[in-house]
């Protein structure tokens, strides 16, 4: 045995030295010590760990040492029966021991002279005291996950409840996914004490869930229903966090116990329900539609055959979650829009339409342009796009855009499916499997990443594809050498195309009007600059891939009054992202009036002449 543990240790510092971590723990600890009445150490005395989750499943036997000491790394959480005995003493039993993750609990036990067959039976603090560690960390426990009222049901918003924990998120509402009602990016802006949000490390059951591109999207997400708990570790941790120097959210899901338990749930929200909003009222915009449903269900327990298999109900448990949302929602955008008049070629102040090549001076001003004298570019624009927005008659009497306020569709939809096996072979050995899917469709009005206020114009369609399978495996050689071992595998995803009328399936007139110097490598037309206005712009076709393969192995060796914990991870990123924008060009008109002044009308004016001011210049013919 001693060999092995050699072998083990040896290979553990060697693979430390390229990631010196060991795998993020998702169980906890018990340390103690076994006395008699008067305070004499008992050596040699049993303890056995017992889950009272699982129908009293022996979890471990450990045996207290020549100083009474007794560690048992490892252990799942949940609930638990310890029992500590030794031969001319009373079985000494403590009930209702919680231990949470990362949790190192101190238990001590005072036997009493008496028959072994006698039981002396406590039950355990509620809140014991931490002595094995100066970690600073907040634990959210299953109850406030499932309890607490959160708008969108995404237990990150949780996370700013912890003490030291700051949130710069772009709105109060989290959703899931990689966008917002907005279009933006879906950030998690959170700053433990006082870090940097991108050097936060999330993880599920110790898998990794962080997408490594800008650090601050998730891979997946799982339903509030599903969570046995989380921690967030603030500062002091161990080596094993080592990865990442800032906050560490360690997510662990619930599993089965020895009676079988399940919820349906349906979380309903309707527009019928709210009122209308002061800047829609004043807008004259009548209430936006709102269909929100969340609904779904948990199921689990033990997985036997009466009589055939696992009787006693205490080796095989499963637990099931699913999750479904059909959620639609309308956001509000207030644009600046030409009138109908400017795109037919009038203004309300006098434009430029003819410069000094030598000089720059404005050689020839009028109030129209006529439709002749349109760009061909320009015209596609107006064409494909302008003509099927609804746009003001006029502009405002001062010759300055129209605030043209309007409300949009978001689609945020949501399946996924969270399948968890726990097996016990005996009290020496254990295994633990996690399979979880999530598609998370969407559809963005202002485009994903975009946010453009321009309706219909830079609409995307987007699906964030998240799995995660964890297979996990604790073996006791000896009471005082334990090993846990698994491999993890996160992905995550997100494909986005646009379906508005910038992409260019949708608008031809300006494909065919418009040959840029390059081929473009996005399905869209170009985008439009305006200072006055609202411009064109978009994103997409989008194809970001992030796949992280993570082997690990953990070793706990206990000598005398000294626990020694070694272990290494490996993990094989693979990151692809394209360029989702920036090659599709970009027009800009400049807005400077032969006053010698910026003005709403000279910047359209250049427009429809194909005048631009910076690459490319002018609108090709």
């Amino acid at each position: 045995m001693y060999r092995l543990f050699a072998l083990l240790l040896v290979v553990g510092l060697s693979l430390g030295m390229c990631r010196p971590v060991a795998a993020q723990e998702i169980t906890g600890s018990v340390f103690g010590t076994v006395m008699d009445k008067s305070g004499a150490i008992v050596s040699g005395a049993t303890v056995t760990i017992e889950n009272a989750d699982q129908n009293d499943t022996v979890i471990r036997v450990v045996t207290a040492n020549d100083q009474g000491d007794f560690v048992a790394q490892f252990l799942p959480i949940g609930h638990y029966t310890i029992v500590a005995e030794a031969k001319g003493f009373k079985k000494a039993e403590r009930r209702g021991v919680t231990l949470n993750v990362n949790d190192k609990l101190t238990l001590n036990f005072t036997l009493e002279p008496g028959a072994v067959t006698e039981t002396v039976t406590v039950e355990a603090d509620a809140s014991p005291i931490e002595l094995q560690t100066a970690t600073a960390s907040g634990l959210i426990t299953g109850t406030e996950i499932r309890e607490l009222a959160i708008n969108t049901r995404n237990y990150e918003q949780l996370v700013a409840l912890t003490p030291g924990v700051s949130t710069g998120l772009a709105s109060d509402q989290l959703y899931v996914g990689v966008t917002n009602p907005t279009g933006l990016s879906n950030q998690i802006n959170f700053s433990v004490n006082g870090g940097r949000p991108t050097q936060n490390n999330w993880s599920v059951d110790g898998a990794d869930n962080v997408d490594r591109g800008a650090n601050l999207t998730l891979l997946t997400y799982p339903s509030v229903d599903s969570i046995e708990e989380f921690r967030v570790v603030r500062g002091q941790y161990d080596a094993e966090y080592g990865r990442s120097s800032s906050g560490q959210i360690n997510v662990i899901t619930r599993s089965g116990t020895s009676a079988f338990h399940g919820s349906l749930y349906e979380f309903f929200r309707n527009d019928l329900l709210n009122a209308n909003s002061f800047f829609n009222n004043r807008s004259s915009i009548s209430r936006p539609p709102l269909r929100y449903n969340d609904f779904g269900g948990t199921f689990g327990g033990p997985i036997f055959i009466p009589n055939v298999y696992n009787s006693d109900k205490k080796k095989t448990f499963f637990f099931f979650s699913e999750e479904v949302r059909r959620v639609i929602t309308y956001s509000n955008f207030d644009p600046v829009l030409p009138s109908q008049a400017n795109l037919a070629g009038n203004f309300l102040t006098s434009v430029c339409t003819q410069h000094n090549p030598m000089t720059g001076a404005c050689t020839n001003q009028t109030t129209q342009i006529l439709p002749a004298q349109f760009n061909l570019g320009a015209a596609g624009y107006i064409k494909d796009i302008y003509s099927k927005l609804k746009l003001p008659a006029v502009e405002n009497a001062n010759g300055t855009g129209v605030d043209s306020p309007f409300v949009a569709r978001n689609t945020f939809n949501l399946r996924q499916e969270i399948l968890k096996i726990d097996h016990i072979f005996s009290p020496k050995f254990a295994l633990m499997g996690r399979f979880e899917n999530d598609t998370i469709p969407t559809i963005e009005p202002g485009g994903l990443f975009t946010g453009s206020a321009l309706p219909g114009v830079a609409t995307t369609s987007t699906n964030s594809p998240g799995r995660q399978f964890t297979i996990r495996a604790t073996s006791t050689f000896t009471p005082s050498l334990v090993n846990e071992a698994g491999y993890n595998y996160s992905y995550g995803g997100v494909t986005s195309d646009p379906t508005g009328l910038g992409a260019s399936k949708n608008s031809p007139d300006v494909v065919s009007a418009i040959t840029l110097p390059f081929a473009a490598q996005v399905p869209r037309i170009p985008n439009l600059s305006f200072n006055d206005s609202e411009g064109l712009f978009g994103f997409g076709s989008y194809r970001d891939f992030n796949r992280n393969h993570n082997f690990f192995d953990n070793v706990s060796y206990t000598h005398g009054k000294h626990t020694l914990r070694v272990g290494f991870q490996f993990n094989a990123y693979q990151k692809s992202e394209n360029a989702g924008g920036g090659n599709e060009g970009t027009f800009g008109f400049d807005d400077t009036n032969p006053a010698n002044k910026p003005t709403f009308d000279q910047e359209w004016a250049n427009f429809l002449l194909g005048v631009g001011d910076f690459w490319p210049g002018y609108l090709p013919c």
